[in-house]
């Protein structure tokens, strides 16, 4: 892998309108403090999820960056920074060769959803043209793979359209998890008699408002968040502790990781917990992500104790009523088919990986691998009984999560932030 520390590389691409665009590959380890105000500031008219702000980001790149190389492709016009693409570079190993692949910063660890380019919605195909321009000469890379994009995302568009006519190119598209969302428009009792478990809601608050101490919390103060992520904590911890642990928090980096993210996310007015209250103590807690618009439900926990009364239930139901009154339109619950998602939403949209690779031994080579690997989950999701493919699933995601992160030495970048 290259080693350079500031490594930048120009191009120049005119577009129709005879505007020049500019564009920047940034490196180096002090990168993202470089970069904070105009990433700052250009995300915060982009419309995009908050797994693509800065606080997000350069936090994870900080706990899971080790082996890993900035590769962050910067967009200009007329001096004047109008597209991120936040990517690294890393070395892996396929059948003995070595691959140099390009991925999403934030992809994998942490579950970040929605990751793409960071743009205006109007300026997005320009900037794609023009980085696929400039990616189509950038020899440093044999696959290019872009984890968890939107289905209806503009960068899928493109490649879809644009790649299949690049004879050195090849370009594959695979379905990889489903997002249930609620579209909030219609208001709290449409919702509400939309929803399968509507009855249940209604029955299983009114018992609970009863008992003393019933209180619903929404927390958003940096002064709040950071004792209310330790009661998600350790009611999320506690449900998870018998099946390998989550991919939230199960090993000790990812939970310093989200200790630092909720803190970064709260300084930019990104983060919510939302809680119920009884007899005195916290007994459920939603994780989440708010930009205003849409309020992402990242995770959740409840005291085992109290899931009799539903107290988890209650508090999803409560929590969209309160997003609902905050005037929020959609409702994310991200990725995941669980059947308490399907039992609120009223629309999905699918999470797609989508690949660009070289016509290379390694490249092709790693292609095929994935491809089968795909293959094999499908089949055994399709043949085997439920609750064993979901134990299987579990040992495998814990084995394999334990093995890249505890051989990976923690990064420190005391300039990140």
């Amino acid at each position: 892998m290259r080693s350079e520390r500031n490594l930048t590389r120009t191009n120049v691409r005119a577009s129709n309108n005879m505007s020049r665009i500019i564009i920047n590959k940034a490196s180096g380890e002090d990168v993202f403090s470089s970069l904070r105000e105009s990433w700052q500031q250009l995300f915060a008219v982009s419309e995009c999820a908050p797994f693509l702000s800065w606080e997000w980001l350069s936090v994870w790149f900080k706990w899971f960056g080790a082996g890993k190389t900035p590769f962050i492709i910067q967009v200009s016009r007329e001096n004047r920074l109008i597209g991120i693409l936040p990517l690294y570079l890393e070395e892996k190993k396929v059948l003995g060769m070595r691959l140099e692949r390009l991925g999403f910063i934030g992809e994998a660890q942490g579950g970040a959803d929605y990751l793409d380019l960071i743009a205006k919605p109007e300026d997005r195909a320009e900037i794609l043209a023009a980085i696929f321009d400039f990616l189509k000469t950038e020899t440093s890379f044999d696959v290019l793979c872009l984890e968890n994009l939107a289905s209806d995302s503009a960068t899928v568009g493109f490649l879809q359209n644009v790649v299949q006519n690049e004879k050195h190119l090849r370009y594959d598209e695979s379905k990889t998890a489903v997002c249930p969302q609620i579209n909030l428009s219609g208001g709290w009792e449409t919702v509400l008699n939309r929803s399968r478990r509507a009855s249940n809601f209604k029955r299983r608050l009114k018992q609970l408002e009863k008992m003393p101490g019933f209180e619903f919390r929404s927390l958003t103060s940096p002064a709040e968040i950071g004792a209310a992520f330790e009661r998600f904590y350790q009611l999320h911890e506690k449900r998870w502790e018998q099946n390998g642990g989550s991919e939230l928090s199960g090993h000790p980096q990812l939970a310093a990781f989200q200790r630092e993210a909720v803190l970064s996310l709260a300084q930019a007015d990104l983060i919510r917990f939302d809680e119920l209250w009884v007899e005195g103590e916290c007994r459920a807690s939603v994780y989440g992500l708010d930009d205003g618009k849409t309020f992402y439900y990242y995770n959740a926990g409840y005291d085992l104790d109290w899931a009799s009364k539903s107290v988890g239930l209650v508090l999803i139901g409560i929590s969209i009523k309160n997003a609902i009154a905050r005037s929020n339109s959609l409702y994310d619950f991200l990725r995941g088919d669980e059947t308490y998602k399907f039992d609120w939403a009223n629309q999905k949209i699918e999470l797609v990986t989508a690949n660009l690779s070289r016509r290379t031994i390694p490249a092709i080579a790693y292609g095929t691998i994935n491809q089968a690997s795909r293959r094999l989950r499908y089949i055994s999701k399709s043949v085997l009984p439920t609750n064993l493919a979901e134990t299987i699933k579990s040992w495998k995601r814990a084995r394999k999560r334990n093995r890249q992160l505890s051989a990976v030495e923690i990064k420190k970048s005391p300039q990140v932030l």
